[in-house]
Parts: C-alpha cells; sequence; structure tokens
C-alpha cells in the first residue's frame, strides 16, 4: 500500500541549474560532490566551500523553473489523501526561495541541515518519523542515484525521473518515468494492488 511520496527537489520538483562545475573552478579543486568534500576538509575550508555553494544554490533558487507536471501531480497527490514531503541536499535557505517562488506547501522537509544527506538513508527515516508512516509504504521520487541508493537503503519504493544524460545503470529504480505526470500512473498501480488484496 502507498501512504506517501517524497520528492527530491533540484532535477525533480525543479529543472536542474546548480552550475557544479562553476562552483568547482571557485573552490579551486576537483572537489566531487560539495558537500562530501566540505565533510572532510579543514573547519575554514569547510565553512568557505559551503559558502560558495549556498551562494550557487541561492541564485538557482530564485532562478528556479518547475519541471512540467509538478503542479498536477501535487495536486492529484492531495486529492489521493497522500502524504508528501520534500527531501534534498539544498539548504534549508534555498528550499523556502525554491517554495516561495512557486507557491508551493510542503508539511514535511529534510534539508542537509536536518540530517546526513542521501544517498545515506537517514533522511528517508527522519521523514517516515515526522510522517508517521513506515518506509514500506513510501515512494522515493528523483532524478539522480543518490535519490534512489537513499531509497532502496531506506526501504521505500523507488522512481527515477529520466533525463537523456542519466546513464548510471549500477542502481536499479522500482519504476522510471519521463516526466512528472507518469506518477499518475504508479499511483493508480498500488491502487489497484490495494484493491487486488
Amino acid at each position: 500500500m502507498l501512504s506517501g511520496i517524497i520528492f527530491d527537489m533540484d532535477g525533480t520538483l525543479t529543472k536542474p541549474s546548480v552550475d557544479f562545475a562553476a562552483i568547482e573552478r571557485e573552490i579551486g579543486a576537483k572537489t566531487g560532490f560539495i558537500i562530501e568534500y566540505a565533510e572532510k576538509s579543514s573547519p575554514d575550508e569547510r565553512a568557505r566551500a559551503l559558502g560558495i555553494l549556498e551562494r550557487f544554490e541561492a541564485q538557482a533558487a530564485m532562478e528556479s523553473e518547475l519541471n512540467d507536471g509538478v503542479l498536477e501531480i501535487l495536486e492529484f497527490v492531495s486529492r489521493k489523501k497522500l502524504k508528501f514531503a520534500l527531501l534534498t541536499r539544498n539548504s534549508r535557505k534555498s528550499v523556502n526561495t525554491v517554495l516561495r517562488k512557486h507557491k508551493l506547501h510542503f508539511e514535511f522537509i529534510v534539508s542537509r541541515e536536518d540530517t546526513k544527506p542521501k544517498p545515506a538513508p537517514d533522511p528517508i527515516f527522519l521523514l517516515s518519523k515526522m510522517m508517521c508512516i513506515h518506509t514500506n509504504h513510501l515512494l522515493m521520487v528523483g532524478d539522480y542515484k543518490y535519490d534512489i541508493m537513499c531509497g532502496k537503503a531506506a526501504g521505500t519504493k523507488t522512481a527515477l525521473l529520466r533525463y537523456g544524460e542519466y546513464v548510471e545503470t549500477e542502481i536499479i529504480p522500482d519504476f522510471e518515468i519521463n516526466s512528472m505526470r507518469e506518477l499518475v500512473q504508479i499511483i493508480e498501480h498500488f491502487e489497484k494492488i490495494k484493491q487486488v488484496s
């Protein structure tokens, strides 16, 4: 049974726009994932790297555009009386900017300040408690392998929003969609299973 949906933000609710190559250039190092680089750095370098990341995130949040079908799917989820949450590696400040800009409301939000970030399962365990829903009854929706890894590790079902450049195949999602609107079919799939059982 499906009782709740967890949405990633960048690349899922919004079109991907953070320029990670530009962040690396400004930091002056081949950092890989910025959050992990910052965690392994000295306190001063950590503060500097995260400051640069937050500046780029703030800009991306102000300029963000919703992916096609997002408003319709959130309305559909609400009509179905499913709880929904937002899970992101972004800062809470950039989350608030995106939500204000697009007039979106999420009762349940976990950002990087709240717990160990994706791909660790910790943020989904936290949301599971906040939503009072066992992870077995949650669906994690995202556009990157970290979203799928996080969901799998926490025991949720997973749906990957595919972009043309996504080529990683080592993590297999339960579902793949090419647009947010296709989530309707996944939700209806779970409804049919519930009716049969």
